[in-house]
């Protein structure tokens, strides 16, 4: 977290910078106090409101600001849409007394130009300098594929020093690893003694699933058992929670049926002119507690599309799909009376994506504690969704299911509003 405040005040630094830079190009010397006193208030909510976007765009996520085509692709349209939103907020906001067309422009621009240049000075500064050795003790899949990530993405903070099967291997000087992290595989056999010595020299110990979740936001499932289970997930939140999540989904649920009523009735129309087959596709899925009930869609497939049995999804490539269908779902159209299941409480608005049965029994066989999934009300949305997308596999799910596992541990009203804008966010850029 300390690392991404980091980069959160480099752009604010940026922000600054064009800013002074926007006043020094557009405004006389002795105008400076008064352009500064008209502008500070609405660049202020303009700021505010590009941290946000570059949140939504996933630019704060340590594991994407590595200066690839993938972070430049994100970066370049986080700054479209902090311009376009940047017009918006200026031109339907009388109060703010100003409409700075050429300003705006010369402020992305110059925003733009800095906050790059920043960015890579701290992606750099947190790459090569601010890092803390690691050490790695064991030998299973999840520990292989972490070394991975560490190893691809330094700017998280670690530095593999060194490799162990077993912690009790370890003969360390101690003065070149002062300070250090091992990150310990489950089930590791460790003498007292020995985990004595590595904290007497400032030598921090975690496990393989905190360090999941505390840099890749998932929990492994082999590191899932029942005692991980009673001591770190609490199902009973607290009132506020409750409270402020069930007046989001109903709001939520009411305004997106009342705004987008005209494009679903044109999308009632188009599937039915395509085939003259029923216009809306009712599936069951596993809810709460493994109920079972119906979610309402859109139908997008072709009729009798499933007459041989449940298949996976493969998303737009799907061939079951209609030509009118690949709009929807490209859209998104399709998923829109899936509302009316977050008004009847079959849904909320964030949680996991509720499964068909006939997946949720292949699943429980081959995913250890899949069900736990079910503890807590699916989602519209949720952590899997906006961290994964599709999963077509076995293995696909599981790794959702980690995803699940994070959010289920995690859950809280800003992590669900955070999951909310990331969605919008993937709902016009996919």
């Amino acid at each position: 977290m300390k690392r991404t405040w980091i980069i959160v005040f480099g752009d604010l630094v940026s922000f600054l910078a064009s800013f002074g830079l926007l006043i020094f190009i557009r405004f006389n010397p002795e105008s400076y106090s008064e352009a500064i006193n008209i502008h500070t208030i609405p660049f202020t909510v303009l700021y505010i409101t590009w941290v946000i976007i570059f949140y939504i765009f996933g630019l704060y996520d340590l594991l994407n600001i590595k200066p690839n085509i993938p972070y430049l692709k994100k970066w370049a349209l986080a700054l479209v849409t902090s311009f376009a939103v940047g017009m918006l907020l200026f031109y339907f906001i009388p109060s703010f007394g100003i409409a700075p067309k050429i300003n705006l422009i010369i402020q992305v621009i110059s925003f733009g130009i800095i906050s790059f240049l920043i960015r890579r000075l701290i992606y750099n500064l947190l790459a090569k300098t601010i890092r803390k050795p690691a050490i790695l003790v064991g030998n299973s899949k999840p520990l292989i594929e972490l070394e991975k990530i560490i190893s691809g993405n330094p700017q998280i903070g670690l530095e593999i020093v060194g490799k162990f099967k077993d912690i009790n291997e370890i003969k360390l000087d101690m003065n070149n690893f002062n300070g250090s992290t091992i990150i310990l595989d489950q089930g590791a056999q460790v003498l007292n003694q020995n985990i004595l010595n590595l904290y007497t020299n400032n030598i921090d110990i975690t496990d393989t699933a905190k360090a999941y979740e505390k840099y890749l936001y998932k929990i492994p499932v082999e590191y899932i058992d029942l005692s991980f289970i009673i001591e770190n997930v609490d199902i009973k939140k607290d009132i506020f929670y409750t409270l402020v999540s069930y007046v989001l989904n109903i709001t939520f649920a009411l305004v997106v049926l009342v705004v987008t009523s005209p494009l679903i009735i044109l999308s009632v129309i188009f599937i039915y002119i395509n085939d003259k087959g029923p216009v809306f596709y009712i599936q069951q899925r596993v809810g709460l507690n493994g109920k079972v009930f119906k979610l309402y869609k859109l139908r997008s497939m072709k009729i009798n599309a499933e007459e041989n049995g449940a298949k996976w999804s493969t998303g737009n490539k799907d061939e079951r799909v209609t030509k009118i269908g690949k709009v929807l779902r490209k859209t998104h159209i399709d998923e829109i009376p899936q509302m009316i299941n977050i008004l009847k409480g079959d849904i909320a608005l964030v949680g996991p994506r509720p499964e068909r049965p006939e997946f949720v029994e292949l699943l429980n066989k081959d995913i250890p504690y899949y069900s736990f999934r079910h503890i807590i009300r699916p989602g519209f949305t949720g952590w899997a969704q906006i961290k994964y997308r599709y999963a077509n596999t076995i293995e696909g799910s599981k790794e959702k299911f980690e995803y699940d596992l994070y959010y289920i541990k995690n859950q809280n009203i800003f992590l669900d509003i955070g999951i909310i804008l990331r969605t919008i966010q993937i709902i016009f850029t996919h």
